[in-house]
């Protein structure tokens, strides 16, 4: 299952970044989602509506017990990562440009670094978005499964889904650490504070969290409704 609300807050983020790229990245979303869903797929995902449609009726979970309360532990888990996000690393040696203590009658040297301690970080959270995110996700499905034939159908959907589309949509993600890069250099070039990067580092960072959790946020508030 897939929103539109994560996608769009990451791409009206890197949009606000490079405003010329942004809007013909975009236009050329709209333009070529063809490109997503080619004739191969079709059929597959033909084929697993056809297996959704005759899905048996399971034997429904018994709702509010503690191993299936999915919106809890989706909280717990947003809460767990976004902390993971926000939290710079100690000792904080991640600014931009780092002034030296002043010395009598010496100059002020500024201390450049590069962009590499910042995606080593951006690796380490991706590592412990997929750690999480892949397993909780097979979890919700599991539990829409054993609930009602409605969910059950829809928890079938979302694995087709996921097996066509999560490659592509990795594929697209993994651009992300270039754009970080060059915003970096942007912040570097002006002279800006650390602090203004490591702000869109983490606004970058929980716009991705957020666009990964879209369709585990779908599985979520479908077991809570029951539709």
């Amino acid at each position: 299952m897939q929103g539109s609300s994560g996608p769009s807050r990451l791409a009206d983020l890197l949009e606000s970044w490079a405003p010329v790229d942004g809007r013909a990245t975009r236009q050329d979303w709209i333009q070529h989602w063809s490109a997503w869903i080619g004739p191969l797929d079709a059929i597959a995902l033909s084929g697993a509506l056809s297996e959704v449609r005759s899905t048996v009726h399971a034997p429904p979970a018994r709702p509010g017990t503690k191993d299936t309360d999915l919106g809890e532990a989706y909280r717990l888990l947003r809460n767990d990562l976004l902390a993971l996000i926000c939290t710079p690393p100690v000792p904080q040696s991640r600014g931009i440009a780092r002034p030296l203590p002043v010395v009598p009658g010496a100059a002020v040297v500024a201390v450049e670094e590069d962009f590499g301690s910042y995606k080593q970080r951006y690796l380490d959270i991706e590592r412990r978005m997929e750690w999480r995110l892949g397993p909780f996700r097979q979890h919700c499905r599991e539990v829409l499964t054993h609930t009602s034939t409605r969910l059950s159908q829809l928890a079938r959907l979302d694995a087709a889904l996921e097996d066509m589309l999560g490659l592509r949509s990795e594929s697209l993600l993994a651009r992300l650490p270039a754009v970080l890069e060059r915003r970096f250099m942007q912040h570097r070039d002006k002279g800006s504070a650390a602090s203004a990067f490591e702000q869109d580092f983490q606004a970058a960072m929980v716009a991705e969290l957020d666009f990964r959790l879209e369709p585990v946020a779908g599985l979520v508030e479908a077991w809570r409704t029951g539709s």
